[in-house]
């Protein structure tokens, strides 16, 4: 439903993002200091500060430090981070994980299931995972969970509602979200997964800041989310960048989604499995010179069109490269450096990611919840 509010209440909810938003980003904060950073007045910032206080979001405590007056304990306001949650959840080529997470989109309870791709209705999908859902919020009373975030892949509709097509599950057109809502009753909104990661990333992890952000993500195929000034990017119709469908190969293997020589066919788990024979957890640990070199020279060409054409400051490279060794970076980092335009290569760092590890989609999932449901409402 479409909700409207008076000009009042515009500004009002927009002085309350100002205030979330800043208290997650920089953290606990007397009073006094978080107005003079958002240029809220002393009374603005007492209304807001009220409300929220009312609602259990924030508490205010003792601040120890600078400009504390003696014998006047100075006080802080934070978020309480068990405040509200929301549930995250990746869907993966035969795989979902979910977890419950807190305000800061850390991770509690959790849990996971498989599919089989080729025979499993995507509606029944949604039932499992809806199942998995109600019992991970079990003990959550429900005016305290404000939703579900869904990282999927392929592209969604610019409504986040549903997945218009994903070549490696086989989908097109599954409304994901109204099915999810259907079963649970609860909110939900659905993004493409590794736009979720990125968002996860520049929220929450140790390279928040870095600005434009570039998440690459490989696992069974290659994708990519850009975080430009604090936000995803989104482009076009349906806001998503193919970077796995890059071609990179005159002559290639024929891809899933109907093209020939597309990144993904060349740099993806399946294509490891296949060449290596065998299943690993961290299958760039011991993968023979020559075989490594053709991964990286492949993922590379594709990463140098990506920096000259965005930008980035940072490219978090994700999925099957989070665990391996620093060597494979070191290896990526020099290869794309000779493939880049020379004033870009000079800019852009390469980073394993620090959010989620294994579940860095449900963290995305949460932060695309939290976002929608709290931060930016």
């Amino acid at each position: 439903m479409d909700e409207r509010y008076s000009p009042v209440q515009d500004l009002r909810r927009h002085h309350r993002r100002l205030v979330l938003r800043s208290l997650r980003d920089d953290g606990p904060q007397p009073r006094a200091d978080l107005a003079r950073r958002l240029g809220l007045s002393a009374t603005t910032m007492t209304k807001v500060v009220g409300q929220l206080l009312d609602e259990g979001l924030v508490a205010e405590d003792a601040v120890e430090g600078a400009g504390q007056r003696v014998g006047r304990p100075s006080t802080g306001i934070r978020i309480r981070t068990d405040a509200r949650y929301v549930i995250g959840v990746q869907v993966g080529a035969g795989t979902v994980h979910l977890g419950l997470c807190d305000l800061r989109a850390q991770v509690g309870p959790r849990a996971s299931f498989t599919f089989d791709v080729a025979t499993e209705r995507p509606e029944r999908v949604v039932a499992t995972i809806a199942q998995a859902a109600a019992e991970l919020a079990a003990d959550v009373p429900a005016d305290r969970l404000l939703g579900i975030g869904v990282a999927a892949p392929g592209p969604v509709d610019p409504g986040h509602r549903r997945i218009l097509v994903s070549v490696n599950l086989g989908w097109r057109d599954v409304p994901f979200a109204d099915l999810l809502e259907a079963a649970l009753d609860v909110p939900t909104v659905v993004d493409h997964n590794v736009r979720a990661m990125a968002l996860a990333e520049s929220r929450y992890g140790e390279t928040a800041g870095a600005d434009p952000l570039l998440y690459v993500y490989v696992r069974t195929g290659v994708g990519a989310g850009l975080v430009i000034g604090g936000y995803p990017f989104r482009p076009g119709a349906y806001g998503v960048t193919e970077l796995g469908h890059l071609r990179v190969l005159e002559k290639g293997r024929p891809c899933a989604c109907g093209a020939t020589g597309c990144l993904e066919t060349v740099v993806s788990e399946p294509y490891l499995i296949e060449r290596l024979g065998r299943r690993s957890d961290n299958p760039l640990a011991d993968i023979p010179d020559g075989l490594l070199d053709d991964l990286v020279d492949h993922l590379t060409t594709g990463l140098a069109s990506a920096v000259n054409l965005l930008n980035p400051e940072l490219i978090v490279l994700g999925g099957i490269f989070a665990p391996a060794p620093e060597a494979v970076f070191d290896r990526v980092r020099a290869a794309l450096r000779a493939k880049a335009f020379p004033v870009l290569r000079d800019v852009v760092r390469v980073e394993r990611p620090t959010v989620g590890g294994d579940s860095a989609g449900v963290v995305g999932g949460a932060a695309v919840a939290l976002d929608c449901f709290l931060y930016e409402r």
